[in-house]
């Protein structure tokens, strides 16, 4: 069993190098060619979610696509799946396409089961906590946070100068968080603020620790979901609430922030969920202060242009 990632179109040097290194996380390759199943990752009419589906047999290839256009057509006839990444914002519907590439791997090696159906999925969402050091790194972190229906994550900014960097880097920052059309509440925090909470899971890419998707993450506002940190910058005293969450990626040097910021993050939309559909009830129609009436047809006059012109 092998699987590729495929970047169909991609141009930004930065994210083929994050591309590569989702690869390498993930004991995949990267490759132009497509060996195996051909698995696209687009949000195209008829594509099945990422969720719900069961670990990777036999060779594949997930094609991720261009920054601005997506995986190309030709590729997308080509495919013999596509999948969609659920996103639950409705102004950031799509994740950095490196972020994208490890999402899908993730899921497709590892498979899943079906995302939640809650009344109220808002109030099992935990609190996040994001630590970085990179710019580009966090930015891009914070836009899967609003892609995955967060509206508040706490920054513990190491030097990415989201808050008091200069000009420069604060707009290329916000840029790979999408910031003009990003309404995610960044709240600054440090680690001694985890002592707050209940109950504190602390993320990290590979080593000990439990799987994730064997912890509940739906434990609301008392729970606090880490990443970025290590766990022995952790105090002592909180070692009795706290659990130690792996994704399970291979040990083969620094895992890149955005990539283990959206995997997780994808994983807490999974359990979190969508809300459930009420039987019985029928969506609200949508209201106007004006509208077009058909009126009967004995009130109807017509008139001749001419008319018109010698009135």
């Amino acid at each position: 069993m092998t699987l590729t990632l495929f970047a169909d179109g991609v141009e930004n040097p930065a994210n083929l190098s994050r591309i590569d290194d989702a690869a390498r996380l993930l004991g995949a390759s990267c490759s132009q060619s497509i060996t195996g199943r051909l698995i696209a990752v687009e949000n195209a009419a008829g594509a099945s979610e990422i969720y719900g589906r069961r670990p990777l047999r036999g060779d594949a290839t997930l094609a991720v696509g261009n920054e601005r256009r997506g995986v190309s057509r030709k590729t997308l006839a080509a495919a013999d799946e596509i999948v969609v990444i659920p996103t639950q914002s409705r102004t950031v519907n799509t994740l950095n396409v490196a972020a994208a590439a490890a999402v899908g791997a993730w899921y497709v090696l590892r498979g899943s089961g079906p995302q939640a159906r809650a009344m109220r999925p808002e109030t099992r969402r935990p609190w996040l906590m994001i630590v970085g050091d990179d710019h580009v790194e966090v930015g891009s972190s914070l836009r899967s946070a609003a892609a995955f229906g967060f509206h508040d994550v706490l920054l513990e900014d190491r030097g990415a100068d989201w808050f008091d960097g200069t000009s420069a880097v604060r707009r290329e920052a916000r840029a790979a968080a999408r910031r003009h059309k990003n309404p995610l509440r960044i709240h600054p925090t440090s680690l001694d603020s985890a002592s707050r909470y209940e109950e504190i899971v602390l993320v990290t890419p590979s080593g000990p620790g439990i799987s994730l998707h064997r912890l509940g993450l739906t434990h609301g506002k008392r729970q606090l979901i880490i990443v970025g940190a290590r766990p022995d910058e952790m105090r002592t005293s909180e070692a009795d609430r706290m659990k130690i969450a792996t994704l399970g990626l291979e040990s083969v040097g620094p895992a890149p922030l955005r990539l283990i910021a959206s995997i997780l993050l994808a994983e807490i939309a999974r359990q979190v969920g969508r809300r459930r559909p009420v039987p019985g009830i029928a969506p609200r129609p949508p209201k106007f202060e004006k509208g077009l009436e058909l009126i009967p047809a004995g009130e109807i006059l017509f008139i001749e242009p001419s008319a018109l012109l010698e009135f």
